[in-house]
């Protein structure tokens, strides 16, 4: 009768449902039902399924935010207590010096002033060298095209600026292509971790809607 198809139209699949690939109550598991189950209850045992699944979900999802946001949070904290900044130079505690120095290593050129006297030239040559090697591993994609362009500026740190220049131009053109590379990758995966985010937390938003819907249908 009526009211029958009215139970069965509201067992039916929500529109957000489908999209997270519910499907519909069986006709196998309509049967499981014994005969003289109405279809009101035949709803609420598959609502009541559904909620269970979703609420599962939506825990999932909750643990895995959770446990992302903590483990970002204690990697930047153990990197800022040892005065540790990446690409984007987001830690203020670096001394004022050696964020100077690793700004010119990753965006800017290294390169030795001719203000400088022959031994502040060489001494900041090694300063380059020694903070270079010692924030990349010999698996660095720019591990070998850094350290030979920082030879080169050793080599010739007694050498005026311009002619310094002409001698190592090609090495730095390849440190620094490398370099853009590298930035390319990191502003590529945070990208993709974003949307990856995004996805789920949209997903979650869907989930807890339809859990909403099915708990007030429940309650009518």
């Amino acid at each position: 009768g009526p009211e029958v198809e009215r139970h069965l139209e509201r067992a039916a699949p929500h529109p957000v449902a489908a999209i997270l690939g519910f499907r519909p109550a069986s006709p196998e598991f309509l049967a499981m039902a014994p005969a003289d189950t109405s279809a009101s209850m035949r709803y609420a045992e598959f609502a009541k399924q559904e909620i269970t699944f979703i609420e599962s979900e939506l825990k999932d999802w909750f643990l895995q935010r959770r446990f992302s946001m903590e483990r970002n949070l204690a990697l930047k904290k153990a990197l800022d207590d040892s005065n540790f900044t990446g690409l984007s130079m987001s830690n203020p505690a670096v001394p004022p010096a050696q964020m100077a120095l690793w700004a010119e290593l990753v965006q800017g050129k290294p390169e030795l002033e001719d203000a400088l006297g022959s031994n502040a030239k060489q001494m900041k040559a090694e300063m380059y060298t020694k903070t270079f090697k010692d924030s990349t591993d010999f698996d660095h994609p720019c591990r070998v095209p850094g350290s030979q362009y920082l030879q080169c500026l050793s080599a010739n740190f007694k050498d005026a600026r311009g002619a310094r220049e002409a001698k190592c131009a090609d090495l730095f053109g390849a440190f620094a292509g490398c370099r853009q590379g590298v930035l390319q990758q990191q502003s590529q995966a945070l990208e993709a971790s974003l949307v990856k985010q995004d996805i789920a937390d949209r997903r979650a938003r869907a989930l807890f809607e339809r859990r909403t819907a099915l708990l007030g249908a429940q309650e009518k």
